[in-house]
């Protein structure tokens, strides 16, 4: 969260997608918005996944879905 407060941790793809549908909306933005997902991504190896992120506009009613079409 924006304010240090762990909400999860994701050690796979599968995890984030959990995360993401589960975890407090303000937390999917901050980390949508501040480019958090692109390094941890690739760190892991998932380049289809950062060229589907890179440059995705972040609207905050369509956030959630629009980062999980991009992971898949």
């Amino acid at each position: 969260m924006p304010n240090n407060t762990v909400v999860g941790r994701a050690k796979s793809i599968s995890e984030l997608a959990n995360l993401i549908k589960t975890a407090p909306l303000e937390a999917v933005l901050y980390h949508a918005k501040g480019g958090h997902f692109l390094p941890w991504l690739e760190s892991i190896g998932e380049i289809e996944a950062v060229r589907n992120l890179r440059g995705m506009i972040i609207n905050d009613k369509t956030v959630r879905v629009a980062l999980l079409r991009a992971l898949r």
